[in-house]
């Protein structure tokens, strides 16, 4: 299987005149080059496909979980990416019976660190996500399966205690020069250094923004390349959680299924794709209904904007961002400032307690911790696959979004180790949004979804861990 991702980037020369190969291994490929496509309206392929993870990493501390969901039988291979030039990259090939899904521990394929992973996937719909954890951590998204010219990474800061790196991905042969462009609410901060970056075939690098641009509020990025290809992802972290999504396309509408858990406080970062005076529109989503144009910005071209989500309705609740032209936007949920004399002794790592109004002892109220984000969808579906992952002290909960007038029913169909029967059909009003908690345990690992009417969908895991968001994936 290796060959054939020799032979990707060999097709994209060919087709598509990007970027320079080794020359192609007499076997013919079982399947093509990556789509080269917006992945704003990107989704589960009917066909053979690579699926790239570029946060992935196994270590002492850290393991992620590669999830695979498919409707037909599949043969996968796993490949992660070795640190070291000319070291063997790790390997591990499997099949699922479709439909069906499962996930393979990175740690038992290669424990070296950060590992950048490929899915090769024999046939499709089909779809892959990664999850990066460990005991205070917890991080995931979909992995990408389109690669556009250009990128769009909103949802970064630099300001106090927030970190924010992003890390380039080349999974193919040659080398790959890249530009990084950021903008901050001060327009286009020109940094030199982030022009003509070279990144080597089958390698990746992760560069921390804080020196280059430091005490930034908002910042979004554009990653273009001038040959050659590469799969970014921002990760934004602080001493309460860490979260990574991959690169988008910009769009003039997206679907955030579920934006916020428990405390943590919501907000879109947004910026145009380069018209100035573009009206943004929020429209709030809840069990109980929708509220219309709950908050309207207008942007000035290449300068991004936070729109805070908390005040507008109490979670659990989605949004739809609606643009009169193309923007790029993503969910980020934080823990609100907390006043730590008002704390106490309470910490990350430990609870606070309450006394009741009867004086009697305390009750303890367990203090989580996190930080999550994702891409918005741009487009919705009648059809969706859905890799997920469950974790000891943590709960797992799908949501399905409809935005639409009229009522839909969904059909959900579990995937995994268990086996379990399809659900009843169940009915979403107009208009609002649906929880489906996963309870089928340790070891389940997706759903097929089929509408009638076109819904979006989103999963979420929180816990002990912390708090991590992640978006579905259209299978039409």
């Amino acid at each position: 299987m290796r060959r054939i991702l020799l032979l990707l980037a060999a097709v994209v020369v060919g087709a598509l005149a990007i970027v320079q190969v080794a020359p192609p291994d007499p076997e013919p490929p079982s399947f093509g080059a990556p789509e080269i496509e917006d992945p704003a309206t990107g989704g589960a392929v009917a066909s053979p496909s690579v699926w790239y993870c570029p946060w992935v990493e196994a270590g002492d501390i850290v393991d992620s979980d590669v999830m695979v969901a498919t409707e037909p039988s599949v043969d996968v291979e796993l490949t992660l990416l070795h640190p070291i030039t000319n070291e063997e990259p790790g390997s591990s090939t499997f099949d699922i019976a479709g439909p069906g899904a499962t996930a393979v521990s990175t740690g038992n394929v290669l424990r070296v660190g950060e590992s950048p992973a490929l899915i090769e996937i024999s046939n499709g719909p089909a779809a892959a996500a990664a999850m990066a954890y460990a005991d205070k951590f917890i991080a995931a998204d979909q992995c990408i399966v389109s690669v556009p010219k250009i990128w769009y990474l909103p949802g970064g800061s630099t300001r106090t205690g927030t970190v924010t790196e992003i890390r380039l991905f080349n999974p193919f042969a040659d080398t790959a020069e890249v530009t990084i462009t950021a903008y901050s609410e001060f327009g286009i901060d020109t940094v030199a250094d982030l022009g003509g970056l070279d990144v080597a075939g089958r390698s990746w690098t992760t560069i921390d923004l804080e020196p280059f641009l430091p005490f930034r509020d908002d910042l979004v990025f554009t990653v273009s390349t001038e040959q050659g290809l590469v799969i970014p992802a921002l990760i934004r972290a602080d001493d309460r959680g860490q979260a990574v999504w991959p690169g988008t396309g910009p769009a003039e509408t997206w679907d955030f299924p579920i934006v916020t858990v428990g405390e943590l406080e919501p907000f879109i970062s947004v910026m145009s794709a380069g018209d100035d005076g573009i009206e943004v529109s929020v429209d709030i989503i809840t069990p109980d209904g929708a509220v219309r144009n709950a908050r309207q910005i207008t942007l000035e071209s290449s300068v991004p904007a936070s729109i805070p989500l908390s005040d507008l309705a109490a979670p659990p609740f989605g949004v739809r961002l609606r643009a009169t032209a193309p923007v790029a936007a993503t969910v980020v949920a934080v823990l609100p400032e907390v006043d730590e004399d008002e704390l106490g002794d309470a910490t990350a790592e430990t609870t606070t307690t309450l006394e009741d109004a009867s004086g009697e002892a305390p009750a303890e109220v367990p203090f989580i911790t996190g930080l999550a984000g994702t891409n918005g969808l741009a487009r919705s579906s009648r059809s969706w696959i859905v890799p997920l992952d469950t974790l000891p002290g943590s709960e797992t909960s799908m949501w399905i979004m409809n935005t639409g007038t009229e009522p839909v029913q969904v059909v959900l169909s579990p995937l995994g180790d268990l086996e379990p029967a399809p659900t009843d059909p169940v009915t979403i009003p107009a208009e609002s949004i649906l929880e489906v908690p996963v309870e089928f345990g340790i070891g389940f690992y997706g759903y097929a979804i089929e509408a009638d009417r076109p819904v979006t969908v989103a999963w979420e895991i929180s816990g002990e861990r912390g708090v991590a968001l992640t978006s579905g994936i259209a299978a039409e």
